[in-house]
């Protein structure tokens, strides 16, 4: 028999959700304060416009704000700053070196000890350009206080190379040659696909000379004829954005989401990119007590992997230790950062089939939240379950006078077992 009350709220999950969050009090004193790896995208717009991109982007409009202002700028360098996050990586939604002046200010001035930038590489196109933008980089990294260190990040597979303005395989050689060559105080790698091993490793190491060594089954090394070696990453194949439009089949040539990650789990199942230090390129995802932060062009931002997609923020509202707070009056942040992103997957194949099944099908990690949580009532059902889990234990508690008070504080109640009834019974999730 169904929980008239429950029923009664699903009945309009989004109001019910709301009216939860407000009632909801959680009693975990030791909330992250800083941050671990702070990813920044500074476009949303890409000149090669690869067929397989996740963000869909090339030089089309998708929305009314493509970029950060240079005020916004100032204060997003301020909120990095502020979170005393491991690593800021460039990179996401677009092409950044769109934005090459917002490079510099951030290589300039932010305060991490660590910066990553990924780039198509597509300005690299003779090598005058590419030794005066080279240049630029290294100045601006060596007027940081800090002395951060830098690596530079591009991204090279056969999408890249045949994209609508193609990068061509002499660019990724302009920058590994005058990398080699003059020596600047930061690092160049590379990161491609999956299906593309042996093949864009081996095409850029034919135009500079070089030799490819294996290190492991995700990550080769160029060594240069100088004996200098760049890291050549292999990531998953990811379904999403423009992915989904393309006619080949790569699922028997790309592992899966969890077969990728499974080497970085903190134990067994447990897997909590909301708090990794993300550096793939050197084959690891480091655990941290510090939150992974994701800064959209259009001023947006949330927990990596940590937030709800109904919960992101606006920068400029709120601290970083305000926006924390906030972030964790939502019981679906404590999910994903203490149990990881499988444990939600892995409650949503139960809830609804369909939709953790088309979640995973985009392999995609930085859709997968997002895709999970997509419909209302899946996301209100969450919520139930990681309020109930955490009030039972004695983590949080829940006002008395809410509606499913009751509910929510008894340990024998399954509520993922009851949402799930309620939610086959209206029949409203895919």
């Amino acid at each position: 028999m169904q929980h008239p009350q429950l029923v009664t709220a699903f009945s309009e999950p989004i109001l019910a959700r709301d009216r939860l969050l407000t009632a909801f009090r959680h009693r975990i004193e030791n909330v992250p304060s800083r941050g671990s790896s702070f990813f920044i995208h500074l476009s949303e717009l890409c000149p090669v416009a690869c067929e397989h991109c996740m963000y869909s982007s090339d030089l089309e409009r998708k929305s009314d704000k493509t970029a950060l202002s240079k005020r916004e700028l100032e204060g997003a360098i301020r909120f990095i700053s502020e979170s005393e996050s491991q690593k800021l990586n460039i990179t996401g939604g677009g092409e950044p070196f769109l934005k090459l002046s917002s490079i510099l200010r951030l290589l300039e001035t932010v305060e991490v000890p660590r910066i990553e930038i990924v780039t198509a590489g597509h300005w690299a196109m003779t090598p005058k350009r590419t030794a005066r933008i080279m240049g630029q980089l290294d100045a601006a990294r060596s007027r940081n206080p800090g002395n951060p260190e830098l690596m530079l990040r591009l991204s090279i597979d056969r999408y890249h190379l045949n994209a609508p303005r193609p990068v061509r395989i002499d660019y990724y050689g302009n920058v590994l040659r005058c990398w080699a060559e003059t020596g600047p105080g930061f690092s160049v790698g590379l990161r491609s696909i999956q299906p593309d091993m042996g093949i864009a490793d081996r095409m850029i190491a034919d135009e500079v000379g070089a030799v490819v060594q294996k290190v492991d089954d995700w990550n080769r090394l160029l060594v240069l004829p100088d004996g200098k070696t760049v890291p050549v990453t292999f990531n998953v194949f990811r379904r999403s954005g423009k992915a989904l439009n393309l006619t080949e089949d790569h699922k028997g040539a790309t592992k899966t989401l969890r077969e990728y990650y499974g080497p970085f789990e903190t134990k067994p199942g447990n897997l909590s990119l909301a708090t990794a230090v993300n550096d793939a390129i050197r084959g690891e995802y480091a655990a941290s007590t510090g939150l992974a932060v994701t800064l959209n062009s259009d001023g947006t931002f949330w927990i990596f992997c940590g937030t709800a997609p109904d919960r992101k923020l606006l920068l400029g509202k709120q601290s970083f230790a305000e926006a924390v707070a906030y972030f964790f009056e939502d019981p679906i942040t404590h999910l994903l950062v203490d149990e990881g992103v499988w444990a939600l997957s892995d409650l949503i194949m139960d809830l609804a089939p369909k939709t953790h099944a088309a979640a995973l099908a985009k392999n995609d990690s930085a859709s997968l939240v997002d895709d999970l949580l997509g419909p209302d009532d899946v996301r209100f059902a969450v919520t139930l379950t990681a309020a109930h889990d955490l009030v039972v234990r004695g983590r949080a508690t829940v006002d008395p006078e809410h509606s499913l008070a009751g509910i929510l504080s008894d340990p024998a109640a399954d509520l993922a077992a009851m949402c799930r009834d309620v939610i086959l019974e209206r029949g409203s999730t895919p």
